[in-house]
């Protein structure tokens, strides 16, 4: 096998992959000039990889028809020594074509099994890869909680393996969704550890698209100065955008700002750039946006001459967005259900959320990053017999010495995590007839801790417990103060 991957023809292929994202054309010719000569000498693993390259050349240049024919290509030369190295990044590919074709449950399908085998093969970056794609049919269907949840596991397993691209990709999607939950600080400090991960990468687009969601965010927070600034600075770069949906979202997002900004004669022209792309490729959902947007525009001029006609585009394109989506749920032949797909793939996370982080603080098997332990909760959240307590400990000298006893508390299945130095959050199967009993035991246990042996003389108890639904209602101050019942 290794020989294998090592001929001519598969080391070939290799050094096409760069040039399947930056030219797909010309990469398209080379790839098929190696599928034949693969085919001539009957090399199988060659064949089928440059099958499943065309694929994703053909999902680059929107051709998604054909790289779901191309897909059943490659799958009948899928040998079954090949499965375990290719079957999950066929799924994947199937997933995002149908994804192109806005055929959501034949994606969701595609995803769960992408998950499910890198699963059983234990392909990291593929199990992130199909839990970004998941949670982009949760934001597409509007389930905006479970989108967050996911992403956020995303970008926490990606950092903690190093997949600095997924883990920037998985952050630039999450504050999209954070910016429509209008959590706004939270936001950009998502943003800012995209910026981290993307650090010194080469691809324009991302940079600028972090750049416009910083923009939104600082002027929705009513920072103008500093998001004027911004969208300033990017006027004057030069940015190489490829995707379609990028070059008409920049100059919406610029044009947001403006309006906030109240430099109505600068919106229009940005929103003018964005209606000519837009129209030129038929963005129906950018179209819709775009007129809604426009519409807001003139209601602040109190043109109600335009204001109709704005909003007359709004409706008709939003008509057709939705018929459009409407035939293409009529198209889609995935038999599965929504909520069976929804149920299949919480399952798939909840063992990619189990397997992933063990002892990872100290050797704790139950310790999970703040990321992990919060989606942990949303799961939680159907549930009636979980409790989340919350220890506030004065340094993170004290939490060090409490962890191995708070962390002995924890039975099976139950978790606990840390927010910033001082404070340990354990979500507990504690129904609520035993929560009072809990916190007293929580607080024995700290006030029977031996404190004089690290000097401290006194210890201030401070130990506060949520249920599940009001913690959550609460999430975007758990990395600041919490409030609670004692």
């Amino acid at each position: 096998m290794t020989s294998e991957n090592n001929s001519p023809l598969m080391l070939a292929l290799a050094d096409i992959e760069t040039l399947i994202v930056e030219n797909p054309q010309q990469a398209e010719a080379k790839v098929l000039r190696v599928f034949s000569r693969a085919q001539a000498l009957n090399e199988n693993r060659a064949q089928l990889v440059a099958t499943m390259q065309l694929a994703r050349i053909a999902w680059h240049l929107n051709q998604y028809d054909k790289g779901i024919n191309l897909c059943r290509r490659a799958e009948q030369l899928l040998l079954p020594e090949f499965e375990s190295q290719y079957l999950s990044e066929l799924y994947h590919i199937y997933a995002q074509q149908y994804w192109g074709l806005e055929q959501f449950r034949s994606a969701h399908h595609f995803w769960n099994l992408a998950m499910e085998k890198s699963l059983v093969h234990n392909q990291l970056n593929l199990q992130i890869e199909s839990l970004i794609g998941v949670a982009n049919i949760w934001r597409v269907n509007r389930e905006l909680e479970l989108s967050y949840s996911a992403l956020s596991l995303a970008m926490t397993l990606a950092e903690q393996y190093d997949f600095n691209i997924l883990a920037g990709q998985s952050a630039i999607l999450l504050s999209r969704v954070l910016n429509e939950l209008n959590q706004h600080t939270l936001m950009l400090e998502v943003l800012a550890k995209a910026e981290s991960f993307l650090y010194g990468h080469p691809d324009s687009t991302w940079h600028a698209e972090i750049q416009d969601l910083k923009s939104m965010g600082l002027a929705t927070l009513g920072h103008f100065a500093e998001a004027e600034q911004i969208t300033q600075k990017r006027d004057k770069e030069t940015v190489k955008v490829r995707g379609q949906w990028v070059e008409t979202y920049t100059p919406i997002s610029r044009a947001m700002v403006a309006i906030k900004l109240k430099k109505y004669n600068l919106a229009r022209q940005f929103l003018d750039e964005a209606e000519s792309v837009a129209l030129r490729f038929n963005q129906l959902e950018l179209l819709a946006q775009l007129y809604l947007l426009r519409f807001d525009l003139e209601s602040h001029q109190q043109a109600s001459e335009l204001m109709l006609l704005y909003f007359k585009k709004y409706r008709k394109y939003s008509i057709k967005l939705l018929r459009s989506r409407s035939l293409a749920l009529g198209q889609d032949r995935c038999e599965l259900t929504v909520d069976i797909l929804n149920y299949k793939a919480e399952l798939l996370i909840g063992r990619l959320e189990a397997g992933a982080f063990n002892a990872s603080e100290g050797g704790f098997p139950a310790f999970r990053e703040a990321s992990i332990w919060l989606y942990a909760c949303q799961r939680a959240q159907t549930e009636n017999h979980s409790t989340v307590f919350i220890l506030e400990l004065n340094s993170e000298k004290e939490l060090i010495a409490i962890l191995p006893i708070v962390h002995a508390l924890c039975q099976p299945h139950e978790l606990i995590t840390r927010f910033k130095n001082n404070r340990l959050a354990l979500l507990l199967d504690v129904g609520p007839e035993n929560q009072g009993k809990m916190l007293n035991d929580l607080k024995a246990t700290l006030l029977a801790y031996p404190w004089w042996r690290i000097g401290k003389t006194g210890m201030g108890l401070n130990v506060r417990y949520f249920s599940i639904d009001d913690f959550l209602d609460n999430k975007e101050s758990y990395l600041d103060k919490i409030e609670g019942c004692e």
